[in-house]
C-alpha cells in the first residue's frame, strides 16, 4: 500500500468517528505513511480536540 493509500484509511477511519482505530492504525502504518505521518497525526490531534470540545458543550446541556 503507498504513502497516500494508508493515508485516505487514516481519513476514513476519522470520518467514521473511529478516532481509535485511526490512532492504532497511524501507529501500525507509520513506516508507509512516510511523508504523510505529520499530516496524519495533525489530522488526529485536530479531531481529539473538536471531539472533546463537543464532549463539553454536550455536558453542559446534560446530554
Amino acid at each position: 500500500m503507498d504513502p497516500m493509500q494508508v493515508f485516505t484509511q487514516v481519513k476514513e477511519l476519522i470520518e467514521k468517528k473511529d478516532i481509535e482505530g485511526a490512532k492504532k492504525f497511524v501507529e501500525e502504518n507509520k513506516d508507509q505513511l512516510g511523508d504523510y505521518l505529520e499530516q496524519a497525526q495533525a489530522l488526529l490531534q485536530g479531531n481529539e480536540v473538536a471531539n472533546n470540545a463537543l464532549n463539553a458543550v454536550k455536558g453542559l446541556f446534560g446530554k
